[in-house]
């Protein structure tokens, strides 16, 4: 079987020419010989400037020097761009003291300007440059942010930690000046024989060097001095660091204790969320489930609140990582401040905190009502700037229902995120009674669909997508459908919302998932190669063991894991990124390819850093071509083909759009102008017109 050849994302490409004739011939010529590129023609100054406004160059062609642009002007205005632009003259009057004068002012090259081919070599050397210098930019955004996040480890260590080079301490955290009882600026200027005890200075300079021997972790019993002459006996372990770009070696000091005091601390550590201080989530499971045991036992009154930070993906965007991991531990001390202190407060997710509160008198909604009123008097500082924060609160009663613990949290989760949809900075108690849950239209519509599941009326219905690149891929968006009352196979109205808030959402994944496997296995007998595209819900997403579940599912059918594509929206991915990253590792191990749906044209971050096998555009991406044209869309076109992921368009009705659609280099298309949904997977993808 041949392997599919990686299409590259084209060049972007600015050609200098005063002739369209010319520039059209240069472009040609590059792509027939195999090099995507996206040109623009610059004649002026002007030009110019409003290009290098619109977005990123790569590639730079003068054919011939314009009398109102001068060549090295116009490498000044590419100064600006964030990567260099490597550029090459193409001239009709060659010399190899024209080329000298050239590389001299900046050019990358110069060639006479019959030699196309030799352009072609030229320009993909040139890339090859281009490539290793965005790499290049990427690491080092990568690296300072992990610097970044390392220092505030380091600095809220409670651990004894420094950094020794040639003997002397270039870095101790508070934990270690705290412990040997000096100033920091004291001990910063004192070698490590200044912080042992007399007769263990031999005994040091013997780990010193076996570390520096061996080159990994050692470690010895020493008794170490403290700033008033105290001893005390201590494991001083040694590892081989780099600090400030400097070689150097780690040194941690851990005083030894009582063995059984220092497991219970490890015990305690390991149930501690390191960014908030907070329980971790399955630290604040257990409690859950001890909670909701004794709460069912004894009636007492016990309540779950979920709470989610509003905006905090763009809060991530415009700050990173580190900076919100302050604003997380800040926002968690502030809640330990306005909870009492009988109640147990977790981390749950990046954004996402829950408070346990056990056996209490007060209503359920006071203390949601007193959070949403306080934060928002409250100033957090992020990054130097002043920032008020607002919550999305779900509360879930741990009594007078049959919920399961993670169903309870499920619910609350649930509620706190319909709550972000409408606008956020609200909260709202979940009532587990179908009868208080829905509203009596939303009971009509679940009715209908319970009538239907009753009778086994559940269906799949498939959409076909159509290669616009020629690809012998046969592949279809899968869609749950039951009988409604008039004998038609649809959906209730808003059915995905209700089965979100009765908590059954997971389940009909599970049922759409098993069938859509039967449908597969039965394909596979019949000798095809059909690829199936299933969507996630947000309980599935967060169900314990999914990755495991999902690869013995797809192992027992027998299918091919590639014929099988999970699908995510792009707003769960954003809200469960942690989660959907850890899925997306996993599912690579088993062979299983992601689809990010519903993909926004702003999201172009979030497709980088998940990389999914395929990205599916929202359905108001064909209006954003139509009312602006292809210069809005196109990032996210660029952002998806940079990480290898096929695109797919949704929504297609007509030839029209289709047409605004080619150029844009998209992989598939679907919508009624292709085929509506279809009960079987019968659609003849090789009598179509595309």
């Amino acid at each position: 079987m041949m392997k599919e050849k990686v299409k590259k994302s084209p060049i972007n490409m600015l050609i200098f020419s005063s002739s369209p004739n010319d520039s059209e011939q240069v472009s040609s010529h590059l792509k027939n010989m195999g090099i995507p590129i996206r040109h623009l023609v610059i004649s002026d100054s002007e030009q110019l400037k409003d290009a290098t406004n619109l977005k990123q160059w790569q590639q730079a062609l003068f054919i011939d020097e314009l009398d109102n642009l001068p060549i090295k002007q116009a490498l000044k205005q590419l100064k600006n761009q964030p990567i260099a632009v490597p550029s090459v003259l193409l001239t009709n009057d060659y010399s190899e003291e024209k080329r000298f004068e050239m590389l001299a002012l900046g050019l990358k090259d110069c060639i006479p300007a019959t030699s196309l081919d030799l352009l072609a070599m030229i320009v993909k050397r040139d890339q090859k440059l281009v490539e290793s210098l965005q790499s290049l930019e990427q690491a080092n955004k990568i690296v300072y942010e992990t610097n970044k996040r390392n220092e505030l480890l380091l600095d809220s260590s409670k651990d004894a930690i420094a950094y020794i080079h040639e003997g002397m301490h270039i870095y101790t955290n508070p934990s270690y000046i705290k412990r040997f009882g000096y100033e920091e600026d004291e001990i910063i200027v004192m070698t490590i024989m200044d912080i042992v005890a007399d007769d263990e200075k031999d005994n040091i300079r013997a780990l010193l060097k076996r570390q520096a021997q061996e080159g990994t972790e050692v470690s010895q019993l020493i008794k170490g001095k403290t700033s008033s002459g105290e001893e005390f006996e201590a494991d001083f372990i040694i590892s081989s660091a780099i600090y400030d770009d400097e070689e150097c070696v780690q040194l941690l000091v851990r005083d030894v204790g009582d063995q059984q005091e220092l497991m219970q601390k490890l015990k305690e550590m390991s149930q501690i969320d390191q960014v908030t201080g907070a329980l971790n989530r399955p630290a604040l499971m257990d409690q859950l489930n001890e909670t909701v045991e004794v709460a069912r036992k004894d009636d007492l009154n016990s309540i779950l609140y979920f709470l989610e930070i509003d905006n905090f993906t763009s809060y991530r965007n415009q700050f990173g990582i580190a900076d919100c991991d302050t604003l997380l531990k800040d926002v968690s001390h502030w809640l330990h401040d306005k909870c009492e202190s009988t109640s147990i407060i977790g981390r749950i997710s990046d954004s996402s905190f829950a408070i346990l509160v056990r056996d209490t008198d007060r209503a359920p909604t006071e203390l949601p009502k007193q959070l949403i009123q306080e934060i928002e008097k409250h100033l957090f500082e992020i990054s130097g700037q002043t920032l008020k924060v607002t919550l999305s609160i779900g509360g879930v009663p741990c009594t007078g229902h049959d919920l399961e613990p993670g169903k309870v949290l499920l619910h609350a989760t649930t509620v706190a995120h319909n709550l972000q949809e409408k606008g956020g900075n609200n909260y709202q108690i979940f009532n587990p009674s179908i009868d208080s849950l829905l509203t009596e239209d939303e009971r009509k519509i679940f009715e209908e669909f319970t009538n239907a599941r009753d009778e086994s009326k559940m269906t799949l219905f498939f959409q076909p997508m159509m290669s616009l690149k020629g690809s012998s891929s046969k592949q279809y968006m899968c869609y749950f459908r039951y009988q409604l009352s008039d004998g038609s196979w649809g959906l209730g109205e808003q059915i995905f919302p209700i089965f979100e808030k009765v908590g059954m959402d997971a389940d009909i994944d599970k049922v759409t998932l098993k069938h859509a496997l039967k449908v597969l296995v039965k394909d596979k007998e019949s000798g095809n190669d059909n690829k199936l595209f299933l969507a996630l819900s947000p309980n599935t997403l967060l169900r314990e063991g999914l990755e495991d579940w999902l690869e013995k599912l797809v192992s027992a059918s027998g299918i091919e894991s590639g014929n099988l594509v999970m699908t995510i929206k792009g707003h769960m991915a954003q809200t469960y990124y942690k989660k959907v990253l850890e899925l997306r590792q996993a599912l690579k191990k088993t062979g299983i390819p992601l689809c990010l749906s519903g993909v926004e044209i702003d999201n172009t971050e979030l497709v980088k850093s998940i990389a999914p096998e395929y990205v599916a555009m929202a359905p108001n991406f064909i209006d954003t071509l139509k009312e602006h044209g292809t210069d809005k869309v196109q990032a996210i076109v660029r952002a998806s083909a940079e990480t290898e992921a096929k695109t797919i368009i949704s929504n297609l009705e007509d030839a029209s759009t289709l047409a605004q659609i080619w150029p844009l280099g998209v992989d598939f298309v679907m919508g009624n102008y292709v085929s509506k949904p279809i009960p079987k997977l019968n659609y003849d993808f090789a009598d179509s017109d595309f």
